[in-house]
């Protein structure tokens, strides 16, 4: 929604400054998805090989950012919701977005410049592991079994607060801006001028439905109702440290 709604505003207003590369276009990049397998721990490249690519992908970033800038953008967005990581990721080691740090480092690396801000929309854990639970099939990977799955996911303390930590951590002058999903369709003016730093009158939502719904199927519950409500529980905690939190501008929503 939020891509979509800036990318319509930007074509109704060509001379706004502001540019956005959808993930399309990151990842025809060539040997862009791959900068985080090419690094180790600390961010360096693991062999000759993987230092010639990470090189191209800097140089190659840098032309296009350099083409940009000269075309008249002052503003650059990246959006790309695997910059923290997959979800596919999440499932196979039971730890929410376990390697942020590690792949924003990496990322690092070849983005020509420092980040001024980093934009998260945060969503409520039950349901955004319910949904990406069921995107997995259509994606073409293997769910992972629903008992082991829920064990790992209720025991696991790690949360938003925790991904915001490991932004801070690669990229401690860059603001955070913070939203939640749940809020999004009365707050998406709001989020995406504060994103794309336009007027909130110049933002220009797409007529229909911007997230167009799947045919519905049988899905398997992941949670029932007292392990839903303990996540919400835990939800709600991490939103109020988030708000509370200096280095976090909130957009719109109640805490």
């Amino acid at each position: 929604m939020v891509e979509r709604s800036i990318t319509a505003s930007i074509a109704a207003a060509p001379g706004s400054g502001v540019a956005l590369w959808a993930p399309r276009r990151l990842r025809d990049i060539k040997g862009f998805q791959a900068i985080t397998r090419l690094s180790d721990d600390k961010g360096q490249p693991l062999d000759h090989a993987a230092a010639r690519t990470r090189n191209a992908v800097a140089k190659r970033l840098a032309d296009d950012v350099r083409q940009e800038q000269e075309a008249g953008a002052r503003r650059l967005i990246l959006s790309e919701e695997n910059f923290i990581g997959g979800m596919r990721n999440n499932f196979r080691t039971g730890v929410f977005y376990p390697d942020v740090a590690r792949r924003l480092a990496a990322f690092a690396k070849v983005l020509p410049m420092v980040p001024q801000q980093i934009a998260l929309g945060i969503r409520n854990y039950g349901e955004v592991l319910t949904s990406a639970y069921h995107y997995l099939p259509q994606a073409g990977q293997a769910a992972p079994q629903v008992e082991k799955l829920r064990d790992g996911i209720l025991a696991d303390k790690r949360g938003w607060p925790d991904v915001v930590e490991d932004v801070a951590q690669v990229w401690p002058d860059a603001r955070i801006l913070v939203w939640t999903q749940e809020d999004l369709s009365r707050d998406l003016a709001k989020v995406c001028a504060a994103v794309a730093d336009l007027d909130p009158a110049a933002i220009t939502v797409p007529e229909g439905r911007i997230n167009a719904l799947k045919p519905s199927t049988p899905k398997t519950a992941l949670f029932d109702a007292q392990e839903a409500r303990h996540l919400t529980h835990r939800y709600n905690r991490h939103r109020r440290r988030l708000r509370a939190d200096p280095r976090v501008q909130w957009i719109g929503g109640a805490a």
